[in-house]
């Protein structure tokens, strides 16, 4: 299965790179995408929040990249291995330019990596590069990365979410400012023109090194309603729309002028409770949470059968995934017993976080699961940002007590996920040692095989623990024009390098 490959983490293994060939004619013609949201920036290390992690991937290249399946292959990285338990070799492609025409080699890796780590960029994505120690340069298109401890997600890292390589002549002469919206990577794209809550528009690299895109100019606006996303795709004015709510799939797959793609996502919805404030320090009262909402009545009345009851965080395609951990059952009069347990039996008041504008609809589930917490006993008053708007809250640890939120498994590796959701902060507030403890030992082992049964504990010591309420993970749902021609990834990475034009 795609989901699970075998990471290339074994000592002295080597990647070999099958190169695409250069594309057959030169880029014509232009699509029109609508999104929910638009990125935030392009410096690739101050994002915030999944949407611009997906897109800024067609600007910039990692050091690695995901395939069609979901496999781990080179980018600009032409192989790796583990030279020893904490330093992995990489070798470099030769011959890349990024778009201004400056020549990516080994120094450009070891800038874009020395500023990751640097505190003073204050990166956002410091939570998945902090591992690394140094970057050394032993030849042009070799270096060598050392990290503070063995780190087996290394290769994976520094990918398309977090690896993406920067020129530092142009860095250095735009400043922090000037490349969040002047970027010059040397991804399959151009950013030309930027009106900021308008549109973007991209421009094919016509000498990428993977051969040059399909489609010439890529014009992405962002449209915030999903109605009006529907209607902009129904009408014409753009060809190519994400996400659209599960409720209105079959209506649209009735339309022979569009074409409703669904794909299985490894995005992980849940509730995070702030395990830090009285009264959900309680465990009881964490269960009880998790007894009170029924989700699969929100499955089958939100999401029409697009979508999956979890026990934990783990996805049910996950490596090692148990299905003998069960996922709470809807149990009111549970809940309101465990509550009474815990010294509530007339329940309490709290406040509950939702937002907008996000890679999937956050709002409409929230509503559903505060007004099942408010049956329990359970006041919860919910809060409806817009995600530019939340997810600074959440990094600023500004958050109320309770508040949804979805994970994409951005690593398809479970400790990815749990050690992002137990990180102490960014909003994450539960921490436990036995856990940090049990990751270690599965992160110390190379081999997925071996890795797979250790997580059964994890999953169990989760669910027992209930830091979160979980819920499910969804399909991702892409509508677009018959005129197009496009695949999207199951991995959520709006990869746009394939995007063609039929006929």
């Amino acid at each position: 299965m795609m989901r699970r490959v075998a990471i290339a983490a074994a000592v002295g293994l080597t990647i070999a790179w099958l190169a695409a060939g250069p594309a057959a004619a030169a880029p014509t013609g232009e699509v029109k995408i609508g999104l929910a949201a638009e990125p935030n920036t392009f410096d690739p290390h101050l994002t915030v929040g999944r949407n611009t992690q997906i897109f800024i991937v067609n600007v910039y290249d990692g050091l690695t990249a995901r395939d069609a399946e979901g496999h781990l292959v080179p980018a600009l990285a032409e192989s790796w291995k583990r030279l020893n338990p904490t330093t992995w070799q990489f070798t470099l492609r030769k011959g890349v330019k990024f778009h201004n025409g400056d020549d990516f080699n080994a120094e450009c890796v070891k800038f874009t990596l020395d500023r990751a780590i640097n505190p003073e960029t204050k990166a956002t994505v410091s939570s998945e590069l902090g591992t690394i120690a140094s970057t050394e340069v032993v030849d042009p298109y070799t270096v060598n990365v050392v990290t503070k401890a063995p780190d087996f997600l290394l290769p994976v890292r520094l990918g398309e979410l977090y690896g993406l390589m920067l020129s530092p002549k142009h860095t250095q002469s735009v400043g922090k400012e000037g490349i969040a919206t002047r970027p010059n990577g040397t991804g399959p794209f151009k950013l030309v023109a930027w009106t900021k809550n308008e549109q973007l528009v991209l421009e094919a690299n016509e000498s990428y090194w993977r051969g040059a895109p399909k489609v010439k100019k890529v014009t992405v606006r962002p449209i915030l309603e999903d109605a009006a996303r529907i209607a902009a795709l129904q009408t014409g004015e753009v060809d190519l729309i994400s996400p659209i709510p599960h409720v209105r799939i079959a209506e649209l797959k009735r339309n022979d002028k569009l074409v409703i793609k669904t794909i299985p996502a490894p995005r992980i919805f849940h509730v995070t409770i702030d395990v830090r404030k009285p009264p959900f320090d309680h465990v009881k009262v964490r269960q009880a949470l998790n007894h009170a909402v029924d989700v699969n009545a929100i499955l089958k009345s939100l999401y029409f059968g697009f979508g999956t009851r979890l026990a934990t965080v783990v996805d049910k395609g996950a490596l090692g995934y148990d299905p003998g951990v069960a996922p709470y059952p809807y149990d009111p009069k549970k809940a309101k017993q465990l509550l009474t347990d815990a010294g509530f039996p007339n329940g309490f008041e709290t406040e509950f976080d939702s937002f907008t504008g996000s890679i999937a609809d956050h709002a409409k589930p929230a509503e559903a699961i505060v007004g099942y917490l408010q049956k329990a006993g359970v006041k919860a008053k919910q809060n409806v940002f817009e995600f530019s708007a939340f997810g600074p809250r959440r990094v600023q640890n500004k958050t109320s007590p309770l508040f949804i939120y979805s994970i994409g498994d951005a690593y398809l590796e479970p400790s990815w996920v749990i050690r992002w959701m137990t990180q102490g902060g960014l909003g994450m507030h539960y921490k436990n040692p036995k856990l940090d403890e049990m990751l270690t030992r599965i992160e110390a082992t190379d081999d997925p095989k071996k890795r797979a049964p250790l997580y059964t504990d994890v999953q169990k010591l989760l669910r027992d623990e209930a830091p979160f309420i979980f819920l499910f993970q969804a399909d991702s749902v892409f509508g677009m024009s018959n005129r197009i021609d496009y695949t999207p990834r199951p991995d959520e990475t709006q990869w746009l390098y394939p995007l063609g034009l039929k006929g």
